[in-house]
């Protein structure tokens, strides 16, 4: 596909965003880990952006409950000549964890993790590849980054297909260089004669998440995928009213070029220009509708009060299963949890397999008592292949679910749990936006030992379909109008904690913790 008048203003913009990204993430690693960010290697390409590559993937192990020496490991191959042993690499990587768990920069909440630690890793390869070819890109990913050959053909670390697929062009400059000019005039005289139609095209564009209109590049792809998307459209529109010969012969030609050319445009936009920028890039093109406006606003109210730098977020362990799994379960360590999830597994002792909701920092987290025998033992194989069964009676309360094993696992009858989000409770309604949105939750194991005393018997991290995912943020989404009014300032009230009041206080935890209701029936259960 032939096109010209690129915008070479478009390439610089996006280069200075994502330097001015990586210096504010390769800042924070200095102070976090002064340590980690010197052993930083100086053969990778700029240090800032393969510290911003590091930070942003050690954060996302960290959601994904990777093991820790694994981690620590990546860090040592990373170093290369610079590395320290690996006990020392340990200690470090958990230092780091327990300071991410803290609210940072924004883009480190958890719902960013995933897009932008696939993000930079994949802009570091493009830019390092324009530097020393894509052979020796490909060398670095697996002995440096420790991605395997099929990791790297999955996140489409390869040369791009074609010349020009990542060279961008505007929508008129497109019709420009497709048409034969007619098309381009018709198109400005829509614009200039049709009463408000600029107006309307630049209030839509202007509907999007302020996440995407903050990102100057991108601001620009929205907006000539809005004008195209509405012209296209009025324009058809037009085509369809004057069916039967409205329009004289040549307007009629022009009008179905201008049509045809549009939506040719919206293809290579969406399918070649696009799908060739990083993830992180097009996560924030994801935020383009009102609706996604609207999210977006309230996950940023409820961060604001919740998840900001200077509000500590309550404790929570580092301590992996999948740490120890070359020892026998008598073997393995069983950390004593912090005093607040004590208090939840006291309320939860009490509510039978009713599990506890909750966000730590910007992390959702489950919490659920084993009790000891079949039960304990079952939670010791949970997810031991990757595979989750997450049930809602329907599409319509996918805030009330039941979470256990397969159908076909021995274990599918030994636990069942259910966690719950009161579709009334206006924060509650925000977690679960928040949960939609990162995808996974945390889910922590408490047992009873023979000193009464909780501990934390495993750690893992659920992931969530996307189905469910998207129901999720519907649900949130319109109990949240309904509450809130679209009023952020309303929602705000009402999701700040009184004066003097923790995150999670013991009459917090029993007025959650005693919801009524118990497990639904499994003939209602939709898997």
């Amino acid at each position: 596909m032939t096109t010209t008048g690129y915008s070479t203003g478009f390439h610089s913009l996006r280069r200075a965003w994502f330097k001015d990204a990586a210096s504010h993430l390769s800042d924070l690693l200095a102070r976090l880990s002064p340590d980690v960010h010197r052993a930083l290697p100086y053969d990778l390409g700029p240090r800032d952006l393969v510290a911003a590559t590091l930070l942003t993937r050690v954060a996302h192990a960290d959601m994904e409950r990777r093991e820790i020496g694994f981690v620590a490991g990546d860090l040592m191959r990373l170093a290369g000549s610079q590395t320290a042993p690996e006990p020392e690499r340990v200690g470090e990587v958990e230092e780091l964890w327990l300071a991410l768990r803290e609210p940072t920069l924004p883009i480190l909440r958890s719902w960013w993790l995933e897009p932008v630690s696939e993000g930079f890793l994949a802009y570091w390869a493009r830019t390092r590849a324009e530097e020393v070819g894509w052979p020796r890109v490909h060398q670095e990913l697996r002995e440096r980054w420790s991605l395997d050959n099929d990791g790297i053909w999955r996140r489409g670390l390869m040369p791009a297909e074609g010349p020009g697929d990542d060279e961008w062009c505007g929508y008129f400059a497109f019709l420009e260089a497709n048409t034969h000019g007619q098309e381009v005039d018709l198109a400005r005289m829509l614009l200039t004669r049709l009463d408000g139609l600029t107006e309307e095209i630049d209030a839509f564009a202007a509907e999007c998440a302020a996440e995407l209109a903050d990102v100057p590049h991108l601001r620009t792809i929205h907006g000539e995928r809005t004008l195209a998307t509405s012209l296209t459209t009025v324009i058809e529109g037009n085509l369809e009213a004057a069916a039967g010969g409205g329009f004289p012969p040549d307007l009629q030609a022009a009008a179905e070029s201008m049509r045809d050319t549009g939506r040719a445009y919206l293809r290579w936009l969406e399918d070649e220009f696009i799908a060739g920028l990083t993830p992180l890039e097009r996560a924030h093109l994801d935020l383009g509708s009102a609706e996604d406006a609207r999210c977006e606003a309230y996950m940023h109210t409820f961060s604001e009060i919740w998840c900001t730098p200077g509000v500590t977020a309550l404790p929570t362990p580092v301590f992996t299963e999948e740490d120890y799994a070359p020892l026998k379960p008598a073997e393995r360590p069983r950390a004593i949890v912090p005093e607040w999830m004590s208090r939840v597994g006291e309320v939860l002792s009490k509510a039978g397999q009713l599990g506890w909701t909750c966000t730590v920092g910007s992390q959702p987290w489950w919490l659920y008592v084993a009790e000891a025998g079949l039960e304990s033992a079952a939670v010791l194989r949970f997810k031991h292949d990757g595979q989750v069964r997450i049930g809602h009676r329907t599409l319509d309360d996918p805030n009330d679910m039941l979470v256990g094993f397969p159908a076909h696992d021995p274990d599918a009858q030994s636990l069942h749990m259910r966690f719950h989000y009161e579709e009334d409770n206006p924060r509650q309604m925000c977690e679960l936006l928040i949960l939609s949105r990162t995808g996974r939750a945390q889910l922590g194991f408490l047992v009873r030992d023979a000193t009464e005393t909780f501990r934390m018997l495993r750690m893992v991290s659920v992931p969530l379909p996307p189905a469910l995912r998207l129901a999720m943020r519907d649900k949130a989404l319109r109990q949240l109008d309904a509450i809130t009014g679209g009023d952020l300032r309303k929602l705000a009230d009402l999701v700040a904690p009184e004066p003097g009041i923790t995150p999670l206080t013991e009459e917090a935890a029993e007025e959650q913790g005693l919801f009524d209701g118990g497990l639904f029936a499994r003939e209602d259960t939709l898997f």
